[in-house]
């Protein structure tokens, strides 16, 4: 029904179908008729009713004994840790998960519910609507709502065994903290009703525990400087006079009391109504233990004698002298007071104005990211995607670096890491990271990670990757192999340059079309039209600071080719502002002489290959078709001509060019090359098809415009392959320098840098290791060249003809 941190814990989700009755309407002002009837928790409610956190009936009751319905107590625990504004704000807020049927009102606790981590969205919508909370589902809507830590502690109750063991820590951290405690007979009873007084009990102890902002702004406390019962005035040491509500409730030592029974000097919390009078007071008597946590402000000896300032993180300071003798005790040590430092966390004790006790309490760090800043809390998502709502000292400390700086100054989006004690931000550290963002261009995913992005600029960088990196997509965190190519991220780097947080931004303005060159404008304001895989023609103007790419190199845009086909990257007015030319586009081509045209119905062309195979193919309607550079008509074209068709993703021509020669023309990546007494190779096309042709006696075989021998060519580069009457005659490299190739190796010479592959057709390539490049062994570790053993098969990543990374198979 509720989240459990451990994951097991998730309660079929606090159904919350309430009949209006079932939550108490405010009570008209006077005093609550009936509190006493459940005299143990008289104060506790009275306190949350002069909170605003519980309220009464219209007849001026309470009726303490009235059970809790589980919206009730999701309320009373939202508006408990300062988020009923929220919740107010949010009660008509379109979310993504079901909300329970017959829902008539509550829907913005609920939300905030979800997002404080105390309901589990995924559960929401069978909830049951008026159902009574038990007093095990409070116990874990408060573990979530103040986020505690989980207890593994062994419960003492005589009935603990009743209490379901996924429940089990979140309930000894809330009794940990003294939120809960058991029943008479040393029982919890986890599935009996909370009833009301109990509930406010349970409220009050948050209050005490952790106050929320909204609490703190009603909240006064210090030494009573004067008070005049007739008048009903009161001040503390602030010297502001306040007037005292009407029904002021006072407690005195935990008894109800008069305002005619405080006494000046007497340390006293009030809490003010919505008018700004003083609604409650709680005084301790003499002899009584006054408990307050907060941050050292101060330190000194006078006469020998140390004095003690505390900031409390309920906002009220104080300065009391230390009892002779009296420790710091941490976590079981007793040290010196002498060893508290100012901003330390501690608990205090007073009996009759004196430190009687000194308790250090633990703090922690979360780093995660700002979501939202309020005057003196703010919302951190972690960076285990958990959101969470916290309290911040007014004393907190703020700095970016070594400079100072304010709370005010904190914003939304900021990435921090806080120090948290007791649920309190006492301090904020910016992180000030470098951040960059672009497309994703390429992962590595294997040793150390890595990731190549294309900025807004065109230019490419390769960043090395945290093992330990956040990413998010749409809010949600998941794992680094999980993003995908062409995405556009956000990365941040800490001093090393190494990416420790990526966040996929889906709203990235520009955006992408793609399609073939048809015509180029390089006169005044420059333009390209482009064809798409549809057969659409579209004409788009161009940014004159164009970034153009081809092969990863950067081109002048006059460099470009009709025919090409390109990737288009449009900013908001749909002016290109970068151009990559796709060498792998999926549109798949074909060549071979026309058998036969069919004009009729629907068109459709035959032709024969250069291997004599006979295939047949619908026509598009829109087909552009090309003769010696000029646009025909489809029927126009005459059996036995040699054309080259190009086919979209269903197989249909929508391109046809009449070519003068009777060859066909092979683009992809050797997987094969056979250089014995019958050569030949196979080609991986970019459709993820293999060809393989014979190879011509008298083959030309070219790299950069010079030729070169067959057995140079290496099995992985990416050639261009014409062949005629079946045979390869022709084969240029188009890159044998940034490519993948395989083989094994047969030297290793760690003084040169260098080492010697044979592919499996027995030719041998030898490669230099680039500057700092990554060699890993089979286990994915990383190793020097001297570790590298001639026999092993390897997979090695070329860039620039040098080998950047290598990976044992």
């Amino acid at each position: 029904m509720f989240k459990n941190r451990k994951g097991f814990f998730i309660a079929a989700a606090l159904a919350l179908v309430l009949a209006l009755a079932g939550f108490s309407t405010p009570a008209s002002a006077g005093v609550l008729m009936d509190v006493q009837e459940a005299s143990w928790a008289e104060q506790a409610v009275e306190e949350m009713y002069a909170a605003g956190i519980v309220t009464g009936y219209e007849d001026g009751t309470f009726k303490p004994y009235n059970g809790v319905t589980r919206l009730e107590a999701v309320a009373m625990l939202v508006r408990a840790v300062g988020m009923e504004e929220q919740a107010r704000a949010k009660e008509n807020a379109k979310v993504s998960y079901r909300m329970p049927p017959g829902l008539f009102w509550g829907r913005g606790y609920l939300i905030v519910g979800v997002e404080l981590g105390m309901l589990n969205k995924d559960y929401l919508d069978q909830l049951q609507p008026a159902s009574p909370a038990s007093r095990v589902e409070v116990a874990m809507l408060a573990y979530h709502a103040l986020d505690l830590s989980p207890d593994s502690s062994p419960l003492t109750f005589d009935d603990a065994g009743q209490i379901p063991a996924e429940y089990r820590e979140g309930v000894a951290a809330v009794v940990k903290n003294g939120l809960m405690k058991g029943l008479p007979g040393n029982v919890f009873k986890p599935a009996d009703g909370i009833n009301r007084a109990q509930m406010a009990v349970l409220l009050s102890n948050i209050a005490k525990f952790r106050p929320s902002e909204a609490y703190q702004a009603r909240l006064v406390g210090g030494t009573l400087s004067q008070i005049d019962p007739a008048a009903g005035v009161i001040s503390v040491q602030d010297g502001v006079n306040r007037l005292l509500a009407a029904n002021c409730a006072v407690f005195v030592d935990g008894r109800r009391a008069l305002p005619a029974d405080l006494k000046a000097g007497d340390q006293v919390k009030m809490l003010l109504d919505g008018s700004g009078q003083v609604a409650y007071i709680e005084a301790a008597g003499a002899g009584a233990v006054q408990t307050y946590r907060g941050r050292v402000n101060s330190l000194f000896a006078i006469s020998g004698e140390y004095w003690l300032g505390l900031t409390g993180f309920d906002g009220i300071s104080i300065t009391r002298p230390v009892m002779s003798g009296v420790t710091v005790n941490e976590s079981g040590t007793q040290k010196d007071v002498s060893s508290l430092s100012q901003g330390n966390c501690v608990e205090i004790k007073l009996v009759d104005d004196k430190i009687t006790e000194i308790n250090m309490l633990k703090t922690s760090t979360i780093t995660g990211r700002v979501e939202a800043v309020h005057t003196s809390s703010l919302s951190l998502r972690d960076d285990s995607g958990l959101l969470t709502e916290m309290n911040v000292t007014g004393d907190v400390d703020v700095k970016m670096g070594d400079i100072a700086m304010t709370f005010g100054e904190v914003q939304e989006g900021d990435r921090v890491r806080v120090t948290v004690c007791e649920n309190m931000i006492t301090g904020i550290e910016i992180l000030h990271l470098n951040s960059v963002e672009g497309e994703i261009e390429e992962l590595d995913t294997r040793g150390t990670w890595g990731i190549t992005i294309r900025d807004g600029g065109g230019d490419v960088e390769e960043y090395e990757v945290d093992e330990d990196v956040v990413v998010k997509r749409d809010g949600d965190e998941i794992d680094f192999d999980e993003l995908d190519e062409g995405e556009w991220v956000k990365l941040e780097l800490d001093d090393d340059d190494c990416v420790i947080y990526i966040e996929v931004d889906e709203d990235e303005d520009s955006s992408e079309v793609e399609g073939e060159i048809e015509e180029l404008d390089t006169r005044g304001t420059w333009g390209i039209t482009i064809r798409d895989g549809d057969g659409d023609v579209e004409e788009y103007e161009v940014d004159e600071d164009v970034v153009v790419k081809r092969d990863g190199d950067e081109i002048d845009f006059d460099e470009l080719d009709e025919g090409e086909w390109v990737k288009l990257e449009l900013d908001d007015d749909d002016c290109v502002i970068y151009i990559e030319v796709d060498e792998d586009e999926d549109s798949s081509e074909v060549e071979g002489e026309i058998e036969e045209l069919d004009t009729r119905g629907t068109w459709g062309i035959t032709i024969r290959d250069g291997d004599g195979d006979v295939e047949e193919y619908e026509v598009d309607e829109d087909v552009v078709v090309k003769r010696d550079g000029d646009e025909i008509d489809f029927d126009e074209l005459d059996e036995g001509e040699w054309v080259r068709l190009e086919l979209d993703d269903d197989d249909i021509v929508v391109q046809i060019e009449v070519t003068d020669e009777d060859s066909l023309t092979v683009t992809g990546t050797v997987t094969g090359l056979d250089t014995g007494s019958s050569p030949e190779i196979t080609v991986e096309k970019s459709s993820g098809s293999e060809v393989s042709y014979d190879i011509s006696d008298d083959v030309d075989c070219i790299r950069d415009g010079d030729s070169i021998d067959l057995d140079e060519i290496v099995i992985g580069a990416e050639v261009e392959v014409r062949v005629r009457d079946g045979e390869a005659d022709r084969i240029e490299v188009l890159n044998d320098e940034d490519i993948t190739v395989e083989g094994e190796i047969t030297d290793v010479s760690t003084s040169r840098g260098r080492i010697r592959i044979v592919q499996d057709n027995g030719n041998e390539f030898t490669y230099y290791l680039a500057d700092g490049c990554d060699l890993y062994d089979e286990d994915g570790d990383r190793i020097d060249l001297d570790e590298v053993e001639e026999g092993w098969d390897v997979e090695i990543r070329l860039e620039d003809g040098e080998i950047e990374k290598l990976y044992q198979r």
